[in-house]
């Protein structure tokens, strides 16, 4: 999958490599995973079980015009800061704690400290982040810890209140060892230009904040003629915030879906925006219910990346997060 990046952030899915790649995210067994030709790229780098069936999946991130600064810490590269007429954009990836032998909580805390490291160190500040990507290994046994973690740092520099990043937090372990490995992008509107970014509600579900989980359900980004929608690890949660459909994948799926259409109707798009997609799968089996909604609905087969991961909770079965793209 090939993600490029223009005035519109992300615009295309599967499109020919152009321009300078400044990011890869990779799942597979550690073996699968061990590519030379990714030196020097910011990367996350995540372990799948080796059971799991699926093949290898590795998203390449392309900025197809201008040139990019890269962002290292402790020297190593982590991510990269580009700008157009309207914006300056930072997208950070592969970005852990300092010590990888702290508590777990920890371990969460100094992630996100070595975020705003990164973003400081090109002059952008935390309240400047859309999105963020965490991943935790065995995330099942200590999420509450992670939230906590996240709670005090957004408190301690004042995020709830202001912009609250739209996030996906999945179990995977990855090739560092950390409990932890981060992403995020961050944007910072040129005075004067036009460009805007939002925190969106989900018309289906309650807000996360309201049960301690410091996510948005979705962000937006117009800048450069084009509306770019995020939207964040989404489940079959109801309103209240209770899972349901416990027990039935397929149920989930649909439940799931329908929260994602909602999100996008109230921005005037629908699937067929998609401009990248990863469903996340807590069996592999279960790839069987995935590929039936989709052909139920006519979307391709490929409609998005297929993951095999821990969701947020033991009996959430299924996961998807989505970005999606529209020209105004």
């Amino acid at each position: 999958m090939l993600t490029h990046l223009n005035g519109s952030l992300w615009t295309m899915l599967d499109a020919p490599a152009k321009g300078v790649e400044i990011a890869r995210v990779g799942w597979g067994t550690p073996d699968s995973l061990a590519l030379p030709s990714s030196e020097g790229i910011p990367g996350i780098w995540l372990c799948t079980p080796a059971s799991g069936g699926f093949p290898p999946v590795i998203q390449r991130t392309f900025l197809s015009r201008g040139t990019a600064q890269p962002i290292t810490i402790d020297g190593h590269e982590v991510g990269s800061y580009y700008e157009t007429d309207e914006a300056e954009y930072v997208l950070l990836m592969g970005v852990g704690p300092v010590d990888r032998t702290a508590s777990r909580g920890d371990q969460a805390y100094s992630a996100f400290v070595n975020l705003e490291i990164a973003l400081q160190s090109v002059g952008f500040t935390f309240h400047d982040v859309v999105r963020t990507w965490l991943y935790l290994d065995r995330l099942l046994e200590w999420y509450d810890e992670l939230n906590r973690a996240r709670d005090a740092f957004f408190e301690s520099r004042k995020i709830f209140g202001g912009f609250v990043p739209a996030s996906t937090g999945i179990g995977s372990a990855n090739l560092t060892g950390s409990a932890i490995i981060t992403g995020a992008i961050a944007i910072r509107p040129k005075e004067g230009k036009g460009a805007t970014k939002a925190m969106l509600a989900s018309p289906l579900q309650c807000s996360a904040l309201d049960y301690r989980s410091s996510f948005s359900r979705a962000a937006e980004v117009v800048t450069g003629g084009f509306r770019t929608v995020f939207v964040s690890g989404t489940a079959s949660i109801e309103p209240g915030g209770k899972t349901v459909h416990i027990g039935d994948c397929a149920k989930q799926i649909a439940l799931s879906m329908e929260v994602v259409e909602a999100i996008l109707a109230t921005r005037e798009m629908t699937f067929r925006d998609t401009s990248r997609a990863i469903a996340y799968l807590k069996k592999p089996e279960y790839h069987t219910q995935w590929q039936d909604w989709l052909k139920q609905k006519g979307l391709p087969s490929n409609f998005a990346q297929e993951v095999v991961a821990d969701v947020c909770r033991d009996d959430l079965l299924f996961e998807l997060e989505l970005d999606a793209v529209k020209r105004l």
